[in-house]
């Protein structure tokens, strides 16, 4: 989803210099009620879920996911490009071979394809001044998770604050409890949840952040046979800062000898890097923090138990490879908001919750797969491979492939679309030229809104008078976290007999039936309709009663970009979440019927 790529702090050592969060970190969210979500753990899974559940009105990818939640302008202000990656020879002064990880550029369906680098620390702190400034909502910190119990209908946490350096105890009730508490999370096991994997012990690498004066910004240095070759087990990379302190952050291996290393402190380690690089001129400053890491291949057996759900890290653990743990952190919890929101709300069945885990998992044990490999490929001293291969990053890594087809919320009444068992792979939708449903919403711009009399009676498309960018929008303006959104492609001719204005009033009578402000509708027309199409769309008729836009998609971007026809009535329902829930030909109302009665407890 044009991904904000973020460092794994489960690579960093727990150093309250650098992280105070040897403490967990809690949100409570409040509405109506006292605490309806408590969240414990304020990473960017749980500051995502929490801004989700706000922005339902209820107390609480990647970059698609923020235009989606209103914050993406910060995000992109304080990002920078994804680096290039070097590859330098031993005492060289130019490196030997240079790779741009930069994927395809954008696209009127992809319009966030490029990848920016964004720290973990300013990541957290915009999510966090959107919560407070918009909401009223701060994260508690120096509070920590004791312990829970859960009841049929509520969540009882104990927990314990420090004031004025005293432990105090307090008790607060919840309707749901959500672990976003990392690794290590003490919500996951008080759940009684399996976190299965492998911790690979081979080769191991000091991981830490050091004080480099003028290394230089936006780029990746290795030296050393990181993906193969002579078995010497001695690889270094640096990763520059955004930051102008000079500090960069390195992965250094020295074999058997990791641990005579790290014990040795800066000056062994220092010694080490100069060794390794043959840069003897280099200068150093302060080592922050180094710490030995193995990475850890973990994942959840189910998301959630009851009220008790867990998200992130919590949920799964893996190697930064391919920098999938932030982003599918944020997913997590995009697909979890929603659902507690409806639930919450009493506009949902609890059964809706269960789809959490049904559609998560599969997508993460795919992550974990793909991680792994990528990790073999770039860290293994005795393995085999080349520059080119390990490090670029092709359209699975963008995760825009990620989908949910087969899930109970995913309904595609297309006959071309029954889908085969080839047609299922969580993280490869989207290259064939279908859309299916289960897969991400596309975006589509150059949507012009009409109103519905007068400009709309005047002609479609781009009328007598009318600039290019009056009144345009594209589809991301209009979804939003809170809402199903529901396209009606209507086609060119659905306006100019009675019969289809009475089809197309039916389809906006049976959404209008769903409870309010949880779904809107948005009627899309083909840039070829012409004038008498909308010669029954004035105020004297109800044609688009009930709907909340009227477009035309003048540059055809929507009817191609959801394969509609031009000619029969196509509908498209996307979820709060951004993905599709249902692709529905006619009888659309029953179409609808059949995806929302899984979704709200009236339907």
């Amino acid at each position: 989803m044009g991904l904000v790529a973020a460092r794994n702090r489960s690579l960093e050592p727990l150093n309250p210099h650098r992280h105070p969060q040897h403490y967990t970190v809690t949100i409570t969210v409040s509405a109506n009620m006292p605490s309806p979500v408590l969240i414990v753990g304020a990473g960017p899974s749980g500051l995502s879920l929490a801004l989700t559940l706000l922005r339902n009105n209820v107390p609480s990818r990647t970059l698609e996911i923020y235009k989606f939640l209103g914050v993406l302008p910060q995000i992109l202000d304080a990002s920078g490009p994804i680096p290039r990656l070097e590859q330098w020879a031993h005492g060289g002064k130019e490196p030997v071979k240079i790779i741009d990880v930069s994927p395809e550029k954008n696209t009127p369906s992809r319009p966030y394809n490029q990848p920016m680098m964004l720290s973990q620390d300013t990541h957290e702190h915009i999510l966090r001044t959107t919560l407070e400034n918009d909401y009223g909502c701060k994260v508690e910190l120096g509070t920590e998770f004791i312990s829970f119990e859960q009841h049929p209908d509520h969540v009882v946490v104990h927990l314990e604050k420090t004031i004025d350096g005293q432990k105090v105890s307090e008790t607060a009730t919840c309707a749901f409890l959500v672990g976003a508490d990392g690794a290590p999370s003490q919500v996951r096991k008080q759940l009684g949840l399996s976190f299965l994997g492998e911790t690979i012990t081979s080769p191991g690498m000091l991981v830490g952040d050091v004080v480099l004066k003028r290394f230089g910004r936006s780029k990746v240095c290795m030296w050393g046979k990181t993906m193969g070759g002579d078995g010497s087990g001695r690889v270094i990379t640096f990763f520059s800062h955004e930051t102008d302190d000079d500090r960069v952050t390195f992965l250094l291996s020295v074999g058997d000898e990791n641990d005579k290393v790290l014990g040795g402190g800066r000056e062994a380690i220092v010694e080490a890097i100069k060794d390794m690089t043959g840069r003897p001129d280099w200068e150093f400053g302060e080592l922050i923090y180094a710490n030995h890491w193995h990475p850890n291949i973990r994942m959840v057996n189910k998301f959630g138990d009851g009220r008790v759900f867990v998200t992130g890290d919590a949920a799964h653990c893996h190697s930064p490879t391919g920098g999938q743990g932030t982003n599918s952190s944020v997913q997590d919890s995009f697909n979890l908001g929603w659902k507690l929101s409806l639930v919450h709300r009493g506009l949902a069945p609890t059964s809706l919750l269960d789809t959490y885990t049904l559609e998560r998992l599969p997508v993460i044990a795919a992550m974990l797969q793909k991680t792994t490999k990528l990790y073999h490929k770039a860290f293994n001293p005795k393995g085999t491979g080349d520059f080119n291969s390990t490090w670029a990053r092709d359209y699975e890594l963008q995760q825009l492939g990620v989908n949910y087809r087969g899930s109970l919320l995913a309904v595609d009444t297309k006959p071309e679309h029954a889908l085969k068992e080839e047609d299922y792979d969580p993280y490869r939708a989207g290259l064939d030229g279908s859309v299916r449903g289960g897969d991400r919403a596309p975006d589509a711009p150059g949507l012009v809104r009409r109103k519905l009399s007068g400009a709309i009676a005047n002609g479609l498309g781009q009328g007598q008078g009318q600039s290019k960018d009056e009144n345009e929008m594209r589809l991301f303006d209009v979804f939003v976290p809170s809402a199903h959104t529901v396209i009606i492609f209507a086609g060119a001719s659905s306006s100019s007999t009675p019969d289809a204005r009475a089809a197309l009033d039916a389809i906006l009578k049976s959404v209008a039936a769903y409870p309010k402000g949880t779904v809107q509708t948005v009627v899309v027309y083909p840039g070829s309709a012409t004038t008498n199409v909308t010669q029954g769309v004035s105020s004297e008729n109800t044609t688009h009663t009930g709907s909340d836009y009227v477009f035309v998609d003048r540059e055809g971007h929507a009817y191609r970009e959801y394969v509609a026809s031009e000619t029969e009535v196509t509908v498209v329902v996307v979820r709060p979440d951004g993905y599709i829930g249902a692709v529905l030909v006619q009888p659309v109302p029953e179409g609808l019927e059949v995806y929302f009665k899984n979704v709200y407890a009236c339907a």
